[in-house]
């Protein structure tokens, strides 16, 4: 008995439909091909922050880098709560990312889209990744904005 394995145009469009929305579920995986472009702001002389933003390169993320003399002008105008204050500020998919913030917790952010304006690694700690750990180091992640309020632990994974 001959099987008919002759493909419609309905079958090829539900099947695309249906990918779609399965990459789009929380708990999917980001590749690189799939994450928007991370806009960072840093001082020039800033040497970790240059060690950080290599590695978010090597982790995937495609880097647009803006240099500034106006620290504090880059923390007001990306709304950073002065407690959560870092060294680099970056700009993702709708969020700011302040400091050296774990690859990890930056993926989760991007697949789960909470009601939140950003998250941070406040100050520098020696641990946090470009200040001494690695590429995959995983260091405390404070949210801020919408239903993190003013400041609550993110919660993300290590991957």
């Amino acid at each position: 008995m001959k099987q008919n394995t002759k493909f419609t145009r309905r079958a090829l469009f539900m099947g695309t439909g249906i990918t779609i929305l399965l990459s789009a579920l929380p708990g999917t995986t980001l590749r690189a091909g799939d994450l928007p472009v991370m806009d960072v702001v840093k001082t020039p002389s800033c040497g970790c922050c240059k060690v950080w933003i290599d590695m978010a390169r090597a982790s995937g993320f495609e880097v647009n880098v803006t240099d500034t003399t106006d620290y504090a002008g880059m923390k007001k105008d990306a709304g950073v709560p002065r407690r959560l204050v870092s060294c680099h500020t970056a700009r993702i998919g709708g969020y700011v990312v302040e400091g050296h913030v774990p690859f990890s917790a930056i993926r989760a952010l991007l697949r789960d889209r909470p009601d939140i304006a950003g998250i941070s690694v406040p100050g520098m700690p020696g641990d946090s990744p470009g200040m001494g750990g690695k590429i995959d180091a995983v260091v405390p992640v404070t949210a801020w904005g919408g239903s993190a309020g003013k400041g609550s632990p993110f919660e993300f994974e290590a991957q």
